[in-house]
C-alpha cells in the first residue's frame, strides 16, 4: 500500500472523494475548465484516477477543452493518450469510467442524492488551501536567504495572493470595447425564436434569443400553460427542437392544446364526434408535414424534489441519446422546482431557482421561457404588475423579458385578457395591452396594438437608406423627363395638324381666289357642334360659296350645307362612297342650334386651339355625333389632296 500524503485529496477529504471530483470534472464542463488549471497531479493518490487525471489534462491542453462523459469524448481521451500496449492500464481506466457512469445514471434517476455543488464547493476550498500552503513555503524561503527584501519578490507574493483569493468566484467575462468587434456586430448575433404573438415578437426583435430568458406572471388559471403552449407549438412550427417541461397537467393534456393550435377545434368541442374526426385529420397531417423538421418533446416531471439540475441532466440525456441539441427550453412552471441548494430561507432557494435556470439557458445556449404564479392579491386584477411576484422579487432582475397577463371575470368569460410588459432589456418595457383575445378554449391569443398593427405586413422588408432614396429620385426624374418628351409629341402633332390644315386652306385658296373664300380660324365652328347637323351633297353648286354663306350667316335657325366634290375632281369622293353607305344618316333634316348657345355663334369670337380640341378630341363627342365621327375617322384614312385638273 502506497504511503499516504499530507497533502492529497485523500488524507484531508477521504478516498471516495476523488472518485467524486473527476465525475465532476467529466459532467460539468464549465465548472471543469475552471478547476483544471489549478489542480496539480500530485493531488491524486489512487494509481489509475491519477493516470485518468493526466489524461485528461492531455486532451484539455490539445483541443481547449475538457471531455466528456454525456457524448464519450473521454473514451476517445483514453484510446489516444493510454500507455500504448498496456491492456492492463486501459482495461482499469475504462472500468473507472464505468464506475463514474453508473454513479452519474443513479443521480439522474433519483437513486442518490445530487450532491455535485457540495463536491464543487469542497474542491474550490481545497485547492485555495494548497496554493495558500504553497505561497507560504516560497515566502519563508524568500526569507531565509535574505530575497525577501526584493521589490520584485514582493510585488509578485501579493499578486499571488490575490489570484488565490479569487479562486472559484465567478468570472467577470469582462471584455474592452473594442474587442471582438465583429461578433458583437453580427446579424445573427441573438438568433431569436419567434413566440406566436405578433405584437410581442414585434417589441422582442423576433423573440428571445440564446442564453436569454423570458418570464410570464399571471395569477391561477388564468393562462400560463396556453401561453407557454402557444410558444412552444410556434418554434416546432419553425422546425426547432423544442423541450416542453410540465409538472401539473398530463402529456395528452398538452397533445390537445397543440392539436387545438392546428386544427382550430376548440378544447370543449373535440371529443364530439364530427370535430374529432377534424382533429385527427389534422394532427396527422400535421405529423407527417413536420416530420424530420424538428422534434416538440413533452416531458411530465414530479412536483417533490425536482430541482433544475434533474431538467439539465434529462436535456443533456437526451441529446446524447437521440444526437440532437435543443433550441427552446418551455418550462411550465417555475414555481413547481425545488431548489438545488437546501437553505431554511424562502428568498434564497426561489433565487436559486432562477439562477439555476438561467445558468442552464446560459450553459445550453438557448432561449427559455417559464412562468411564475402571482400572489393572492393578483386573483380577477385587471392589471398584473411586479408588486404580485409572489415570493421573491428578485426573480424579475434576472428576467431578460418579464410579461404579465391579467384577467378580470367578465374578461375570463369573454376569452379576453390584460397584458403588461414589465420588463424588457432589449425593448421598450412599460407597455399595456387592453382587451386582448386570449381564448384557453381556442388556445388563441391575439394582441391588438395600433402602432404595431402593420408590423407583420411589414416584417422583413428592405430598411431604404439615403442611397436607395436618391435611386428614387433620380427614377422619377428621368420619368418626368419622359413625360416632358411625350407632352412635347404631342405638341409638334398638334403643331403639325396645324400645318395640314393651313396647306389645306392655301390651295383652296389658289383654286378659288381669297374672294371665294373667307375662313378664319377664328370663325370655324362646323364640323363639330353640340346640335346634329346635316350634309346634302347632291346639288353640286359651289363648296366656297356655301362656306361663306354659311360663315356669313351663323345665327340662320335653318341652313343647308350642298357640297359635290364630284363636280371639282372629277370622280366621286369617298365622302361621297361613305354617306351613301350610311342610309341610317339623315341628310335632309337641316341643323338647328339651340337658343341658348347662340354667344356661341355671335358674340363669342373662338380662337382655333378650341376648335381643334373639339376635332380632334373624340372622348369628348356627344352621343348623337358618334355615327358622323366615325364616318368622317374612315374618310380621314383614305383622303387625297385636292389638286386643281
Amino acid at each position: 500500500m502506497s504511503e499516504i500524503n499530507e497533502n492529497t485529496l485523500t488524507s484531508y477529504l477521504g478516498p471516495e472523494f476523488q472518485t467524486h471530483l473527476i465525475w465532476q470534472l467529466l459532467v460539468e464542463p464549465e465548472f471543469a475548465e475552471k478547476t483544471i488549471p489549478s489542480l496539480a497531479v500530485e493531488y491524486f493518490d489512487d494509481p489509475n484516477l491519477k493516470r485518468l487525471f493526466i489524461i485528461i489534462l492531455e486532451f484539455y491542453k490539445e483541443f481547449g477543452r475538457v471531455p466528456n462523459l454525456q457524448n464519450q469524448s473521454i473514451h476517445q481521451a483514453i484510446n489516444k493518450y493510454k500507455t500504448p500496449n498496456n491492456y492492463i492500464e486501459e482495461e482499469s481506466l475504462f472500468s473507472v469510467i464505468k464506475r463514474i457512469n453508473l454513479w452519474n445514471e443513479m443521480i439522474i434517476n433519483k437513486q442518490m442524492l445530487y450532491n455535485g455543488d457540495v463536491v464543487q464547493k469542497t474542491t474550490n476550498n481545497f485547492i485555495k488551501q494548497q496554493e495558500y500552503r504553497k505561497l507560504a513555503e516560497y515566502i519563508l524561503e524568500k526569507t531565509k536567504n535574505g530575497e525577501i527584501k526584493n521589490k520584485l519578490i514582493v510585488a509578485h507574493v501579493e499578486e499571488k495572493f490575490q489570484k488565490i483569493t479569487h479562486i472559484g468566484e465567478e468570472a467577470d467575462d469582462c471584455e474592452e470595447v473594442f474587442e471582438n468587434i465583429d461578433r458583437a456586430l453580427r446579424k445573427e448575433f441573438r438568433q431569436t425564436i419567434p413566440t406566436g404573438v405578433d405584437v410581442i415578437d414585434t417589441l422582442t426583435g423576433g423573440g428571445l434569443g440564446k442564453g436569454e430568458i423570458g418570464v410570464i406572471l399571471t395569477p391561477s388559471g388564468v393562462g400560463k400553460t396556453t401561453l407557454l403552449t402557444k410558444i412552444a407549438n410556434t418554434a416546432y412550427e419553425q422546425e426547432k427542437n423544442v423541450a416542453q417541461v410540465i409538472f401539473e397537467d398530463t402529456q395528452d393534456q398538452i397533445k390537445r392544446k397543440h392539436y387545438a393550435i392546428w386544427s382550430g377545434i376548440p378544447l370543449s368541442k373535440m371529443d364530439d364526434e364530427d370535430e374529432n374526426i377534424i382533429v385527427r385529420k389534422k394532427a396527422h397531417e400535421k405529423a407527417e408535414s413536420l416530420k424530420g423538421k424538428g422534434r416538440l418533446i413533452i416531458k411530465r416531471f414530479s412536483q417533490e424534489n425536482t430541482n433544475i439540475k434533474d431538467i439539465r441532466n434529462w436535456m443533456l440525456s437526451q441529446e446524447k441519446k437521440y444526437g440532437f441539441k435543443f433550441d427552446l427550453l418551455v418550462l411550465d412552471y417555475l414555481d413547481c422546482l425545488e431548489s438545488h441548494k437546501s437553505s431554511p430561507d424562502r428568498n434564497e432557494t426561489e433565487l436559486a431557482i432562477i439562477k439555476g435556470f438561467e445558468a442552464l439557458a446560459s450553459d445550453l445556449d438557448i432561449p427559455a421561457w417559464t412562468a411564475i404564479q402571482a400572489n393572492r392579491s393578483g386573483f380577477d386584477t385587471e392589471f398584473i404588475e411586479a408588486h404580485h411576484t409572489g415570493g421573491n422579487i428578485k426573480r424579475v432582475q434576472k428576467a431578460h423579458f418579464f410579461m404579465s397577463v391579467g384577467k378580470t371575470p367578465d374578461q375570463k368569460e369573454a376569452g379576453l385578457a390584460n397584458i403588461r410588459i414589465i420588463k424588457a432589456r432589449f425593448a421598450k418595457d412599460g407597455q399595456t395591452f387592453t382587451d386582448c383575445t386570449f381564448d384557453n378554449d381556442k388556445m388563441e391569443i391575439v394582441i391588438q396594438d395600433e402602432n404595431n398593427k402593420y408590423s407583420k405586413l411589414s416584417k422583413g422588408l428592405k430598411h431604404h437608406d439615403e442611397k436607395d432614396i436618391a435611386k428614387l429620385e433620380n427614377k422619377a426624374n428621368s420619368l418626368n423627363e419622359i413625360s416632358s418628351d411625350i407632352r412635347m409629341h404631342e405638341a409638334i402633332s398638334r403643331a403639325n395638324s396645324d400645318s395640314i390644315l393651313g396647306d389645306l386652306l392655301t390651295s383652296y385658296t389658289e383654286e378659288f381666289g381669297e374672294k371665294n373664300i373667307a375662313v378664319d380660324k377664328e370663325y370655324v365652328d362646323i364640323l363639330h357642334t353640340e346640335e346634329e347637323f346635316f350634309l346634302d351633297l347632291t346639288k353640286g353648286d359651289d363648296v366656297v360659296g356655301e362656306i361663306n354663306k354659311l360663315l356669313q350667316n351663323p345665327l340662320k335657325e335653318s341652313f343647308e350645307l350642298e357640297i359635290d366634290l364630284e363636280e371639282i375632281t372629277g370622280r366621286e369622293s369617298e365622302l361621297d362612297r361613305l354617306i351613301k353607305e350610311n342610309s341610317k344618316l339623315p341628310l335632309d333634316r337641316p341643323f338647328e342650334p339651340r337658343k341658348d348657345n347662340a354667344s356661341r355663334y355671335g358674340s363669342e369670337i373662338l380662337n382655333i386651339d378650341e376648335v381643334e380640341n373639339n376635332l380632334i378630341d373624340p372622348d369628348e363627342m356627344p352621343t348623337e355625333h358618334i355615327g358622323i365621327h366615325e364616318m368622317l375617322k374612315k374618310a380621314r384614312g383614305n383622303q387625297e389632296i385636292i389638286k386643281k385638273e
